[in-house]
């Protein structure tokens, strides 16, 4: 199991691809060197308090999204909880989520 600096720092390291960013532009905005933001990226070092924030602000979200990892969690664990919420829908919203993973899907494939 990945610790949270590992976690941490591929959350970081996806966010920064996402927005476009090397590492030596994020570590401009956030002013570190860009071997320190490889080191945070890699689960090494944890950032500093301040430097969250100044993440946070860079990639528009709340501190908090940073340490958002649950869409890594194993394919068997999202599956169990999609589940759950299937069995408590009720037949509509089954029936919403049911179109919403269709269309989705018809989107990807036209990618």
């Amino acid at each position: 199991m990945l610790s949270c600096k590992e976690m941490l720092g591929k959350r970081i390291k996806e966010l920064r691809r996402s927005n476009g960013f090397t590492q030596e532009k994020l570590s401009e905005l956030i002013e570190l060197e860009p071997n320190h933001i490889s080191k945070i990226e890699a689960g090494i070092h944890f950032p500093q308090p301040e430097k969250l924030e100044l993440l946070a602000r860079v990639f528009d979200i709340q501190i908090k999204d940073l340490f958002d990892y649950e869409h890594k969690i194993s394919k068997q664990s999202l599956k169990q909880k999609i589940s759950a919420w299937l069995d408590e829908a009720s037949a509509a919203e089954t029936e919403y989520i049911y179109k919403t993973i269709n269309n989705l899907r018809e989107l990807k494939r036209e990618i």
